[in-house]
């Protein structure tokens, strides 16, 4: 499996296209990302075969159902956060102005992440319900890297502020579903630079306290 990432928006969210024999999926194309999305799809000669959403904020999301429309592909995300993809609604106004939400195209094909595992462009992965920065956090596992979304970065964690965030939500994804990830996995975030979960068990001030806890 090859794995490209770039940032790209007001917030540099990260985008993700995993390949394997010719097929692409992409993961969090929020604004300004469908266009270096469509760049990379056609540089390694792929197809675009679905699109996966880690949670529902539009710096992660905009693009997906231009993308979506595009190439007549499946998006999943998890069920607890499927309606912010109706133009974010209850999301604050100065973000959807920031990223016109209005102008968000509907998905035709909306699939949940709702379940334990995600077999989708001949490729595996566990899922991992993980609230706390929104409802519908999930932290996608595959072989020898999670895309943690906006769970856990390089030092730091997802905000717990912002509305559907929930505080002793996220306290106990990052005691129940993040410690126990494996220390050889490879953290590909929502921001920010790439990490490892050993790197983050012994250095990241949020896991410390909680297994200080």
């Amino acid at each position: 499996m090859d794995i490209y990432g770039f940032a790209a928006g007001p917030y540099q969210a990260n985008t993700y296209i995993l390949a394997l024999n010719g097929q692409a999926l992409v993961v969090d194309p929020g604004l300004h990302a469908r266009v270096r999305v469509e760049s990379l799809v056609a540089e390694h000669g792929l197809s675009l075969g679905a699109i996966v959403l880690t949670h529902g904020h539009l710096d992660h999301t905009r693009e997906a159902g231009d993308l979506a429309a595009a190439h007549g592909v499946p998006v999943y995300i998890h069920s607890a956060d499927a309606p912010w993809l109706d133009k974010a609604p209850g999301m604050p106004a100065n973000s959807r102005q920031l990223f016109d939400a209005e102008g968000m195209l509907p998905i035709a094909d909306l699939r949940d992440l709702d379940g334990p595992h995600l077999e989708v462009c001949g490729m595996s992965f566990d899922l991992l319900h993980a609230p706390g920065h929104s409802p519908g956090c999930v932290i996608v596992r595959g072989e020898g890297f999670a895309l943690t979304g906006d769970v856990v970065f390089k030092g730091s964690i997802g905000r717990t502020d912002l509305p559907g965030s929930d505080p002793q939500a996220m306290e106990r994804t990052l005691r129940e579903v993040v410690l126990p990830l494996a220390d050889e996995l490879a953290l590909l975030p929502g921001h920010g630079a790439t990490t490892s979960m050993r790197a983050e068990r012994r250095s990241n001030q949020f896991l410390l306290a909680v297994q200080q806890g």
